[in-house]
């Protein structure tokens, strides 16, 4: 369970205990530091890294609010699952959704501003609904898909709308997708999914994990693991903020 230290030069200082954390990890965030921990570290050996890591510690930048954008009506949003399209009806008195044949089409009455918080923020959530939707199908089809490929078992899946995870497993070898994980390419959500199962039966990042996970991805796991930390989704922080 996480919990709180406050340093006269640092200010508030979050403390996250976690199960895969082999060392202490540091990051800034909008107005306090994270530290990421091992579990069983005890309070004393955390205070004397913060004394020693102080002078990194003070020079963190604070971490930027992703910029959002605008979604108008000339922006088509692609998925894996579908394209979104936002568009304007006559006879329509209320913002309707429909997703069919691979389009989610997101419609507003005629004299609708778009571009307003409020509606903006209707199309992320029809979007995330979406998003959602086909997730359940897509990902547990993937899932299923894989284990059988490799011979892996699996207890259940679930789908969250986790903003800074693209998946995770758990030592009963439930596993957990992002929504937002149908935002990639699938030679990533491939890889996220085939990660994943490689946790049930390897639980932490050791180079067991990575040579069983270099047999499910033809030898190209960190290449893939990379190159997946490096990609930028388009539209993603439209439909990741608030």
């Amino acid at each position: 369970m996480q919990y709180e230290i406050t340093n006269t030069e640092l200010g508030k200082i979050i403390i996250v205990p976690h199960k895969r954390a082999k060392n202490i990890i540091a990051r800034r965030k909008n107005e306090h530091i994270q530290l990421t921990v091992p579990y069983g570290i005890t309070r004393n050996r955390i205070l004397s890294t913060i004394e020693k890591l102080k002078p990194k510690l003070l020079n963190l930048q604070q971490t930027e609010k992703p910029k959002t954008t605008v979604v108008t009506e000339s922006d088509t949003i692609q998925t894996f699952a579908f394209s979104a399209h936002i568009n304007r009806h006559s006879i329509t008195e209320r913002i309707g959704i429909a997703l069919k044949n691979e389009k989610l089409h997101i419609s507003f009455p005629q004299n609708s501003d778009i571009a307003s918080p409020e509606n903006q923020n209707a199309i992320r959530q029809a979007i995330i609904w979406g998003l959602r939707k086909e997730a359940k199908r897509i990902l547990a089809e993937k899932t299923a898909h894989f284990a059988k490929k490799f011979n892996l078992s699996y207890h259940e899946i679930k789908i969250n709308s986790s903003k800074t995870r693209w998946g995770s497993c758990s030592g009963k070898k439930n596993i957990n997708y992002s929504l937002f994980l149908l935002l990639l390419p699938e030679k990533f959500i491939d890889y996220v999914v085939l990660h994943e199962l490689a946790h049930t039966v390897e639980m932490n990042h050791s180079e067991k994990f990575w040579r069983l996970l270099d047999t499910f991805t033809n030898n190209q796991a960190k290449v893939l693991a990379k190159e997946l930390k490096a990609y930028k989704a388009e539209f993603l922080n439209v439909l990741m903020c608030k």
